[in-house]
């Protein structure tokens, strides 16, 4: 009775089994690998069912070749669907690659609109705005030679002030939006030009190294880490309450950069900003960023102990 009992339970497992193999045939797109073990399976089930007749009494005149040849193609049916499920991984693993491409390819498209998108806002600024404010100071300046009146000179010289304080501005703005030292001399130099105007209005100290000196990379590549670095100093800037900055660019690799960036600022949670996108520190963008040059990120820090950020990044953009 016991073992009328679990043949039974058997049989409904097998086919509760083979039933949801069938349905998941149309998931599979009719992969021959999954089908075959779904035929085994199915057999398998028709097989113990035919037991548990011929435990009943119940004679369906099979010979014991029959029964024999049954459980042959059982196996042969598990034996080459094991074999073939390699086809199911492979084009897993496929699918994954192409998605993967697929979406940095989009990411690349997206930063290098966003770039173009700033030079020609800088351009704009700089052909458009830039000498209309010249010819207000050429104005001012014969406003300047023809008025003798103490009280409007004072006005004047005012006026002044204000319209070469707007030109620094703008100049400054431009430059910042398209850096022409970028472009010109590289991400090094591009960096320390950075580095070195941050002293002149900021007491926090900034600390660089690198084993890079003349090296250029791609222009994508050199725009991103740029634009990557400069985020990391301005968060620095606006939220941590530092002292010191340390920033390290180093060659790992003939197609590989490394960069290290410390702070001895207040720290925060690395999972809730990257998780916050509204959050305002960037770290999510500079993640972005670089996952566009195959990269890693790795974030080190905590409330009260400053920040840690190692940066591992691919200095080719082929996929």
């Amino acid at each position: 009775m016991v073992l009328k009992i679990l043949l039974i339970v058997t049989i409904v497992l097998q086919l509760v089994t083979a039933a949801l193999a069938i349905r998941l045939v149309w998931i599979t797109k009719y992969n021959s690998a999954w089908m075959l073990v779904t035929a085994g399976l199915t057999a398998m089930a028709v097989a113990r069912m035919m037991e548990f007749a011929r435990m009943m009494g119940w004679d369906f005149n099979l010979s014991r070749e029959a029964t024999a040849w049954t459980g042959v193609m059982i196996s042969l049916c598990f034996a080459i669907g094991v074999l073939l499920i390699r086809q199911i991984l492979t084009h897993i693993t496929m699918t994954e690659n192409k998605r993967r491409v697929y979406e940095r390819r989009i990411l690349d498209a997206v930063i290098r609109t966003e770039e173009k998108e700033r030079q020609h806002f800088s351009k704009e600024l700089h052909d458009g705005l830039g000498p209309l404010l010249s010819s207000a100071k050429m104005s001012v300046s014969a406003l300047d030679r023809m008025n003798t009146d103490p009280r409007q000179k004072e006005l004047i010289q005012n006026t002044y002030l204000v319209i070469d304080e707007a030109v620094r501005s703008l100049r400054e703005l431009s430059n910042n939006m398209n850096p022409n030292v970028l472009t010109n001399f590289g991400l090094v130099r591009a960096v320390n030009s950075f580095t070195n105007k941050l002293a002149a209005f900021s007491p926090i100290k900034v600390n660089f190294s690198t084993n890079l000196q003349e090296t250029r990379f791609d222009s994508d590549v050199e725009i991103i880490l740029y634009r990557v670095i400069c985020e990391l100093i301005n968060n620095t800037l606006k939220h941590a309450k530092a002292q010191t900055i340390s920033l390290s660019i180093l060659r790992v690799a003939d197609d590989e950069i490394s960069i290290i960036f410390e702070d001895d600022g207040i720290g925060f949670i690395p999972e809730q900003v990257l998780n916050n996108p509204e959050g305002g520190m960037g770290m999510s963008n500079i993640a972005s960023r670089i996952t566009s040059l195959k990269g890693e990120i790795d974030i080190d820090s905590a409330p009260g102990r400053g920040t840690h950020i190692r940066i591992r990044a691919k200095t080719t953009t082929d996929d």
